[in-house]
């Protein structure tokens, strides 16, 4: 719904094709977007969050150089089970596991 959404697409949007999402200048979308879905404003719990469930950060490059510059600072991010209007697909999206050190008791059988 937070990508879908139509009143944050300056700041959070799929693209074109609908299978990743942008999020356009990130402490702006922390102030303003995050607070509404999430009990905290901090991007980089949000991008935490991301990497949990087996989100991807695209990398882009321009000119031989990551592309970052002030306002037009954006990140992109891909799941294969994340695609636009296909609602069906978000319950194969599930937390990674916590990995357990070898000699942990709990790895033991």
């Amino acid at each position: 719904s937070i990508v879908g959404d139509e009143g944050t697409d300056k700041l959070i949007h799929w693209s074109l094709n609908g299978d990743s999402f942008f999020v356009q200048e990130p402490d702006r979308f922390a102030q303003e977007v995050l607070g509404k879905w999430f009990k905290h404003k901090n991007y980089s719990s949000f991008v935490r969050q991301l990497n949990n469930y087996g989100f991807h950060k695209i990398l882009h490059l321009q000119q031989g150089s990551l592309r970052s510059n002030g306002t037009n600072d954006y990140h992109h991010y891909t799941h294969s089970e994340f695609r636009r209007d296909r609602l069906d697909l978000l319950g194969r999206i599930q937390r990674k596991n916590q990995s357990i050190p070898n000699d942990h008791p709990a790895s033991s059988s």
